[in-house]
Parts: structure tokens; C-alpha cells; sequence
């Protein structure tokens, strides 16, 4: 019986959340934004499986965000069934949607080992910076066109795209919480690198 490889299974898993989530979501208009980003990521990802093969940890990194970002797109960021954890830590508002910011920054892990074992920088110190820097550059970008988007939008979905919730400085703070992300995935790289030698 042949194997399945776990980065498929995880494609797989994806398909199921993918259906589940497009079935009744909460606002068509958000739901197919949210998705296209998830698209743009995970297409990318299939079409390059067979040339470039990522690490397990690199898959399920870039995983967690995928399906984080499908589900927040069902229901909107804002209205994610996420008390348990809300209460859990006190939080009056629904972080969610900062939760799956920092898991944006696990792509800083995929980046590393590309350069890493593509051997495009020579430096340790550029290997460490180059993939938080990039995750910082992709989180500001994203930003603007959420908010070029938002005001495109009816109000009401345009609100409910950005899923503020009345926080003034939610686009910097969803930022920072990429970059944390980053600069935690990247370590963990380096971690496991080390290891590994």
C-alpha cells in the first residue's frame, strides 16, 4: 500500500475545511476576499510540490495559517467561535484574528529553508533576518490592500474584511503580531538547523 505524504494529507484536510467553510458563510463578499488570499498562498504550494519539496515543520507551518485564514473567512474574523480561549485569557475582545496574524509569521520558517538549502545567502545573519523582514514587508502590504479593499466595500463588509472591532491601531498591532510570528518561526528554524548538524 503506498504512502501518503503528509503535506498531502494536509492539502486534503485543507479541501475538506475549504468545502465545510464555503457552505453558508457569514458574508459572501468577505468570504471570497479571505479566500482568494488562502488561494494565492496555497496554489503557489501545489503547483511547486514536486520541484521544491518544503519540510514537514515548513508544511505544517504554513498549515496552520491556511486553515486559521479559511475559517476566519466563514465567519468573519470578529465572530469566530474563539471564547474558550478569549475567556481563557481574559480578553474582552475576540483575538482570533490575532492569533492567525502570528501565524503568518510561521512563513518566515519556509522562507529560511529555502534560502537555507538553495544556498542563496552566505551570511547567518541575513538567513535570520531576510525571512522576518520579508514577513514585516508582506504584513504592511497586506494592510493597505485591506484597507484599499475595506473602503471598496459596502461599510458594513468592508468592517467586518478589516474585523477591527473598534481598535484604532489594529492594523499595527495584526503587524506586529506577524512579526512575532516571524521572529519565533525563525528561531525555530535555526533551532532545529542546529540540531540537525
Amino acid at each position: 500500500m503506498k504512502r501518503i505524504d503528509f503535506p498531502v494529507v494536509l492539502f486534503l484536510v485543507y479541501l475538506a475545511v475549504f468545502v465545510i467553510c464555503a457552505y453558508k458563510p457569514y458574508d459572501f463578499k468577505v468570504w471570497l476576499a479571505e479566500n482568494i488570499t488562502v488561494l494565492i498562498v496555497v496554489i503557489p504550494l501545489v503547483l511547486t510540490y514536486k520541484k521544491f519539496r518544503f519540510s514537514n515543520t515548513a508544511y505544517f507551518l504554513m498549515f496552520i495559517w491556511i486553515i486559521m485564514h479559511t475559517i476566519g473567512g466563514h465567519f468573519v474574523f470578529k465572530n469566530v467561535p474563539f471564547d474558550f480561549v478569549n475567556n481563557l485569557f481574559g480578553w474582552e475582545r475576540n483575538n482570533y484574528d490575532r492569533i492567525a496574524h502570528f501565524s503568518v509569521g510561521f512563513y518566515a520558517f519556509a522562507i529560511a529553508e529555502f534560502l537555507d538549502r538553495k544556498k542563496l545567502v552566505n551570511s547567518n545573519v541575513i538567513l535570520f533576518l531576510f525571512p522576518i523582514f520579508a514577513i514585516f514587508t508582506v504584513a504592511s502590504v497586506y494592510e493597505i490592500i485591506e484597507w484599499i479593499a475595506a473602503a471598496n466595500l459596502d461599510p458594513k463588509a468592508g468592517l467586518d474584511y478589516v474585523s477591527a472591532q473598534g481598535d484604532i491601531w489594529d492594523a499595527q498591532k495584526d503587524m506586529l503580531c506577524d512579526g512575532l510570528g516571524a521572529i519565533s518561526a525563525t528561531l525555530l528554524y535555526f533551532f532545529l538547523r542546529k540540531r540537525k548538524r
